[in-house]
Order: C-alpha cells, then structure tokens, then sequence
C-alpha cells in the first residue's frame, strides 16, 4: 500500500490497480486528518462510539469531497460480524449488512473498520465489485466464499480472473483470541505463545481466497496492522474498544481516482 497525504488527510492506495484493473480504485482512510478529539483522533467515521455526530459528520464530508462524490453516493453498511451480503445499485445505508457487491459504476462502497479486514473482490472482465467487512466471526462463517460464489452465480463472474485487495488488519503478532476461538480455526493459524493464543487472520483470508478460486498471485494485502501503528491506524484491541473507525472505499468509475 502506498501512502499519501493529501489536504491533510493521509491516504493509502494501491498503486498495482492502475495496471491491473486502472477503473478501479480502492482507498484507505487513515486517523489523520479530522476533526475528532481523543480517543477519537482525528478522523473517526463511526457513528455510536462516543464521539459528537457533528464531528464524525464533518470528517464524513472531508472524504466525500476528496472521493468527488455526492453523499447520496456512498454505499454503507451497519455492520454486525455476519455474512449477510446485498446486492447494491445505489448509495445509503445498508442494514444488518457484512456485504455488498455491486456493477454500478460511480457507487463508492465502504467498508468500516479497526482490526477487522476490509476485502475487496473484483473480476475486471465482467465489472463486478464485492466489499466485505471480513472479522473472525465473518471469516470463519464463510463470507468471503459466499461472496465468490454470488458474483459468480447472480453476474457469471470469472472468479479465476477476480483479484482480491485487503485494506489494514490486525497481524497475527498482536491478534490474541480466546481458547474456544482458537480451537474454531485450523492449527495453521492459530499459535500458543505466553499472552495466550493468537490468530492470523490474513492468512486465514488468504487460504479462504484460495479455497473460493482467488489466487495468491491475483490478492493484494496492504501489509499494514491497524494494532502496530497507533499514529496511522483506530485497532478496537489496542485501544480497549475506545477508539474510532476508519473507511475503505472502492468504486468502479470510467478512471482510476486519483489520490
């Protein structure tokens, strides 16, 4: 992931996209750049967490401005760590929603997160978009296959052809889980160490990519841990679930936006 700053926000991209699909363009939103007071600092984008709505609305608009688009344009979800997946063709708020695909050029898909991954799938042939929020519980109940599956199903995707893009995460390093969770993934990507067991979770999505058809070759990860770099990035973990929310975005447009 390469990172910017731009107007006082500091944003990361994929630079890859612009060979691979250039009408593409997926955008991370970094902390930096808001409005918002501590813990909250600066650039929260969820609703509900303790900090004033005027504050998160004003954020809301710096993003807006920057994607050059209207609000009404701006496809969210209310996310609840399930694997119920919409199919979209216009802006707003989508309920009780992990996922949303999508054909319709110029609608920005954002995924909302502080640990969790934000996943994009893309098959470039047919045009299709996917936005998955991708925690554990979303993870291990199959959301990132099923989705496969839908754009494959519902728009003949060529999921063999799809790339998948990652957003920041937490890493393995600094993901502790519960005993029961840890038993719940396969051994590969769990690990024993003396703060207790720990998850890779971008490998688990890795291998759950493989298993829907999405080479390794076609997945991009932006390498980056929400938990490691408290300057960039909200993590719900590190922070004690007193923190904000940052926005991936990603939208299908006649040209790759620029940063």
């Amino acid at each position: 992931m390469y990172l910017e700053e731009i107007n006082g926000l500091k944003i990361g991209s994929f630079p890859t996209l612009d060979i691979l699909a250039p009408e593409l363009s997926v955008l991370f939103f970094s902390r930096k750049g808001g409005v918002s007071d501590p813990p909250f600092d600066s650039l929260n984008l969820g609703h509900g967490l303790g900090d004033p709505q005027e504050k998160v609305e004003k954020n809301r608009e710096k993003v807006i401005k920057h994607l050059d688009l209207l609000s009404k344009n701006i496809a969210k979800m209310d996310q609840v760590h399930g694997t119920n997946i919409q199919i979209v063709d216009s802006g707003g708020p989508y309920a009780k929603t992990d996922g949303m695909i999508s054909k319709t050029r110029g609608i920005a898909l954002a995924v909302s997160t502080a640990d969790c991954y934000p996943v994009f799938l893309y098959a470039p042939s047919e045009k299709i978009l996917a936005a998955l929020h991708v925690g554990k519980a979303g993870a291990l109940k199959g959301i990132i296959g099923k989705a496969a599956g839908m754009m494959a199903d519902e728009f003949q995707a060529d999921i063999s052809n799809t790339y998948a893009i990652a957003g920041p995460g937490i890493c393995g390093k600094c993901y502790t889980v519960s005993d029961s969770d840890a038993k719940s993934f396969p051994c590969e990507v769990t690990r024993l160490r003396k703060d207790g067991w720990h998850l890779d979770l971008p490998r688990f999505i890795t291998n759950e990519l493989e298993e829907a058809g999405i080479s390794k070759e076609h997945t991009l990860f932006s390498n980056i841990c929400t938990s490691c770099y408290p300057e960039l990035c909200f993590s719900y973990r590190r922070d004690k679930g007193v923190t904000g929310r940052h926005w991936t975005t990603a939208v299908i447009s006649p040209r790759s936006l620029s940063l």
